[in-house]
């Protein structure tokens, strides 16, 4: 009941999926930073995350599960595109939650930030694809022409399948996106072998790591970057505000995006944290919006977490219109006392001074 009702709920969404090993109930829908909050707590790594305002409203229910009691030794996150992942996720695994990505750098930031908490609670960390060294196994046979496609492949099968056959006792994580997927659908399509072969692949590796107790696995599918893009516009031109972005002072720039919406509490809800570049680095800083009071005002927003109202516009166009009042008033009795100095016309004071004489 519960797996029709999820995939009930996701097939009327577009947001990202999270698939957990061993699963666990949550909110159908959370926002970016909660899903950084449920994950660490997953893989045991809440030790380095900050609490926001948004991750704060899970306390109540992180307080009724136990996560010491597992025996894991292990952590695998995997990233993939939504498009292909019915052609490798188990039927078994089911969605626990979604969530809308920030930007589409969201997932890849989140990703390098796990991988380098990791390096300080695990023994090892598989975060760097890598071709085989020893060959390649007769059944990948396919893969051995020199293509960017394969490459890719044969590098994250190996680190995957590294990562699974380490001994159980070994403690280690596994932070992997798994891009070689659509590259094998764009060169060869899904209907070819080789395709068809790395689909069953990587989803057999699944399968061994859902069996295999000591790994805590979750899987993130993320929309590809045209339907990303494409859906950002359509929500764009459906906003009936014309939304004006103002970057925050690029003094204020963090390293990665999720410290940029820890750090600003997702820009305090009036904007969104934007790579940029500084020094020649790229480092994430919010991006403000405007948004519609409930009085229908357009308010602007800027500061370096969107928290400060802008009044800078209206100070200007009310300046504006008090000094050009203020010179139509000036320039207008300037004239008419420049016009009441003025000698009357002749045809006006002679009729004047010749009825005057006849009487």
């Amino acid at each position: 009941m519960r797996a029709l009702s999820a995939c009930l709920f996701f097939g009327l969404t577009q947001a990202a999926k999270v698939y957990l090993s061993p699963s666990d109930s949550w909110p159908f829908h959370l926002s970016s930073q909660q899903v950084s909050q449920v994950l660490a707590a997953h893989f045991r790594l809440d030790l380095f995350e900050e609490l926001s305002q948004e991750s704060a409203k899970l306390s109540h229910l992180f307080t009724e599960r136990d996560f010491v009691a597992s025996d894991a030794q292990g952590g695998l996150l995997l990233l993939m595109d939504e498009v292909y992942a019915p052609d490798v996720i188990p039927s078994t695994l089911v969605p626990n939650f979604s969530f809308s990505e920030p930007t589409r750098e969201f997932l890849p930031s989140l990703l390098q930030t796990f991988n380098q908490r990791a390096t300080h609670a695990f023994s090892y960390v598989y975060a760097k694809p890598s071709l085989p060294t020893q060959g390649v196994p007769r059944v990948l046979d396919a893969f051995l022409t020199p293509t960017p496609a394969n490459e890719a492949f044969l590098a994250e099968m190996t680190t995957l399948t590294d990562y699974i056959d380490a001994p159980t006792t070994v403690d280690r994580f596994a932070g992997l996106q798994l891009s070689s997927i659509p590259q094998l659908a764009a060169a060869y399509g899904r209907e070819s072998e080789q395709y068809q072969l790395a689909t069953q692949a990587v989803r057999s590796a699944i399968e061994a790591a859902l069996f295999d107790k000591s790994i805590q696995l979750a899987l993130v599918t993320y929309l590809p970057s045209s339907v990303q893009k494409r859906s950002t516009q359509q929500l764009q031109n459906s906003l009936p505000l014309k939304t004006r972005q103002t970057l925050s002072r690029p003094g204020f720039c963090y390293a990665s995006e999720l410290a940029c919406l820890n750090g600003t509490s997702a820009c305090s809800g009036h904007g969104s944290c934007v790579s940029t570049v500084r020094e020649g680095s790229e480092c994430f800083a919010c991006a403000c919006v405007a948004t519609r009071s409930e009085s229908g005002m357009t308010q602007t927003w800027v500061g370096q977490s969107c928290q400060r109202q802008d009044i800078s516009g209206p100070f200007v166009l009310l300046s504006g219109i008090v000094i050009t009042l203020l010179l139509l008033m000036g320039g207008s009795v300037s004239l008419l006392y420049a016009i009441g100095g003025q000698e009357l016309p002749s045809i006006l004071t002679g009729g004047i001074a010749g009825a005057a004489r006849k009487d």
